[in-house]
C-alpha cells in the first residue's frame, strides 16, 4: 500500500487497463498504431462522499453503481481510443440500445424464476434451484465469452492489471521484473464480488415467495440491491481480515473463478498496465516517481 493508504482497483478494457483510486480513475490503451494513450479523470467514488452512500449496507449499492458507471465509461472511451474513432451515436440509436439492454436484463432477472415455478416443489427448493440456475448462467456466460479471441486479450489485460496493482501495493515498484513475480489472480478482484452475489442469493432466494410476473420482477430487482449490500460488507470484512479462516472460505472460490477470467499477459500488455497504474498514482498521490514510465505514452484530454 502507499504511504497515503490509498487502495487501488481496476479492470481490463479494450486494448488496455483502467485503474481506479479514491481520487479518480486512469486509463491506458495501446491503439492500432502501437501508441500508448493515457487519460486521467478526477472522481470521488460515491462511498467516499459524505452522506447516505457511505453508510453500512447502503455503501454496497454505491459500490455497485460506481463499478457500473466507471466501468462503462472506461469501456466506451477505450473503444474510441483503440479504434481512433469519434463516437457519433444518434439519440434514437441510444434509446434503442438502452431499451434492448433493459429488455435482456428483464428476461434474465425474471426468467430463471418463471422456469423454476414450472417445477412442482416447495418454496425453499424453488429458491435454491433459482439461485443455482442463476449461478450456472453466470459461469456459462463467462466460460463461453472467454473462448472468443477478443475476450482472451481482455483476460490477459485483466491479469496484467492484477499483477501491476499487487507489485505497487507490496513493493511500491512498477519495475517489469517485480511485476512478473506476482500472480495474475488478486483477492480484491470483482470476480469475488460476483461469487458472493451468487452465494448470498442462494441463502436469501428461498424466502421470496412465488408471485405474478410484475411482482417477480420488482422483488428480484430489490433482491439484487439487498444482495449487493450484504456482499459488499462481506468483502469489506475479507479485505481487512484476509488471513482469517472466514475470509479464506469466501475468497477461495473467487480466486478459482479468476483462473477463467485472467490469463498470463505479455510484456507489452504489462507495459500498458503499469502506465495506467503510474498515471493513477501520479494524479492520486501527487508524486513524480514514475515519470520515466509515463514518458513513453501520450496524454489525451478526452475520449
Amino acid at each position: 500500500m502507499s504511504d497515503n493508504n490509498i487502495s487501488y482497483g481496476g479492470q481490463a478494457v479494450i486494448g488496455g487497463v483502467l485503474i481506479q483510486s479514491p481520487k479518480g480513475w486512469s486509463l491506458a490503451v495501446r491503439n492500432q498504431k502501437n501508441e500508448i494513450l493515457k487519460y486521467f479523470e478526477e472522481r470521488v467514488p460515491l462511498i467516499r462522499r459524505e452522506g447516505i452512500w457511505s453508510l453500512p449496507l447502503i455503501r454496497g449499492i454505491g459500490a455497485l453503481v460506481d463499478s457500473l458507471y466507471v466501468g462503462y465509461k472506461g469501456l466506451v472511451m477505450s473503444d474510441s481510443l483503440y479504434f481512433e474513432e469519434e463516437e457519433d451515436i444518434s439519440l434514437i440509436s441510444k434509446i434503442f440500445n438502452y431499451v434492448f439492454l433493459i429488455g435482456v436484463l428483464s428476461i434474465l432477472v425474471i426468467g430463471p424464476r418463471l422456469l423454476i415455478d414450472l417445477i412442482n416443489t416447495n418454496q425453499i427448493n424453488k429458491g435454491i434451484y433459482e439461485g443455482v440456475l442463476r449461478g450456472l448462467i453466470v459461469i456459462a456466460y463467462i466460460y463461453l465469452v472467454g473462448r472468443t479471441k477478443d475476450a482472451q486479450e481482455l483476460f490477459e489485460y485483466h491479469g496484467a492489471e492484477h499483477m501491476t496493482i499487487a507489485s505497487y501495493e507490496d513493493k511500491k515498484s512498477l519495475q517489469m521484473d517485480d511485476i512478473k513475480t506476482y500472480p495474475k489472480e488478486h483477492i480484491r478482484c470483482g470476480t469475488a464480488f460476483i461469487f458472493l452475489i451468487v452465494f448470498v442469493s442462494l441463502l436469501t432466494l428461498p424466502f421470496i415467495p412465488t408471485l405474478n410476473i410484475a411482482l417477480t420482477f420488482i422483488t428480484r430487482i430489490l433482491h439484487i440491491f439487498v444482495v449487493a449490500m450484504i456482499s459488499y460488507e462481506i468483502l469489506k470484512f475479507n479485505f481487512k481480515n484476509s488471513d482469517s479462516f472466514f475470509a479464506k472460505i469466501f475468497s477461495t472460490p473467487g480466486i478459482w473463478t479468476q483462473k477463467i477470467t485472467t490469463k498470463k499477459p505479455s510484456e507489452d500488455q504489462i507495459i500498458v498496465a503499469r502506465i495506467a497504474m503510474a498515471n493513477c498514482v501520479k494524479n492520486s498521490e501527487n508524486v513524480s516517481m514514475f515519470d520515466d514510465i509515463l514518458s513513453t505514452s501520450k496524454e489525451v484530454s478526452n475520449g
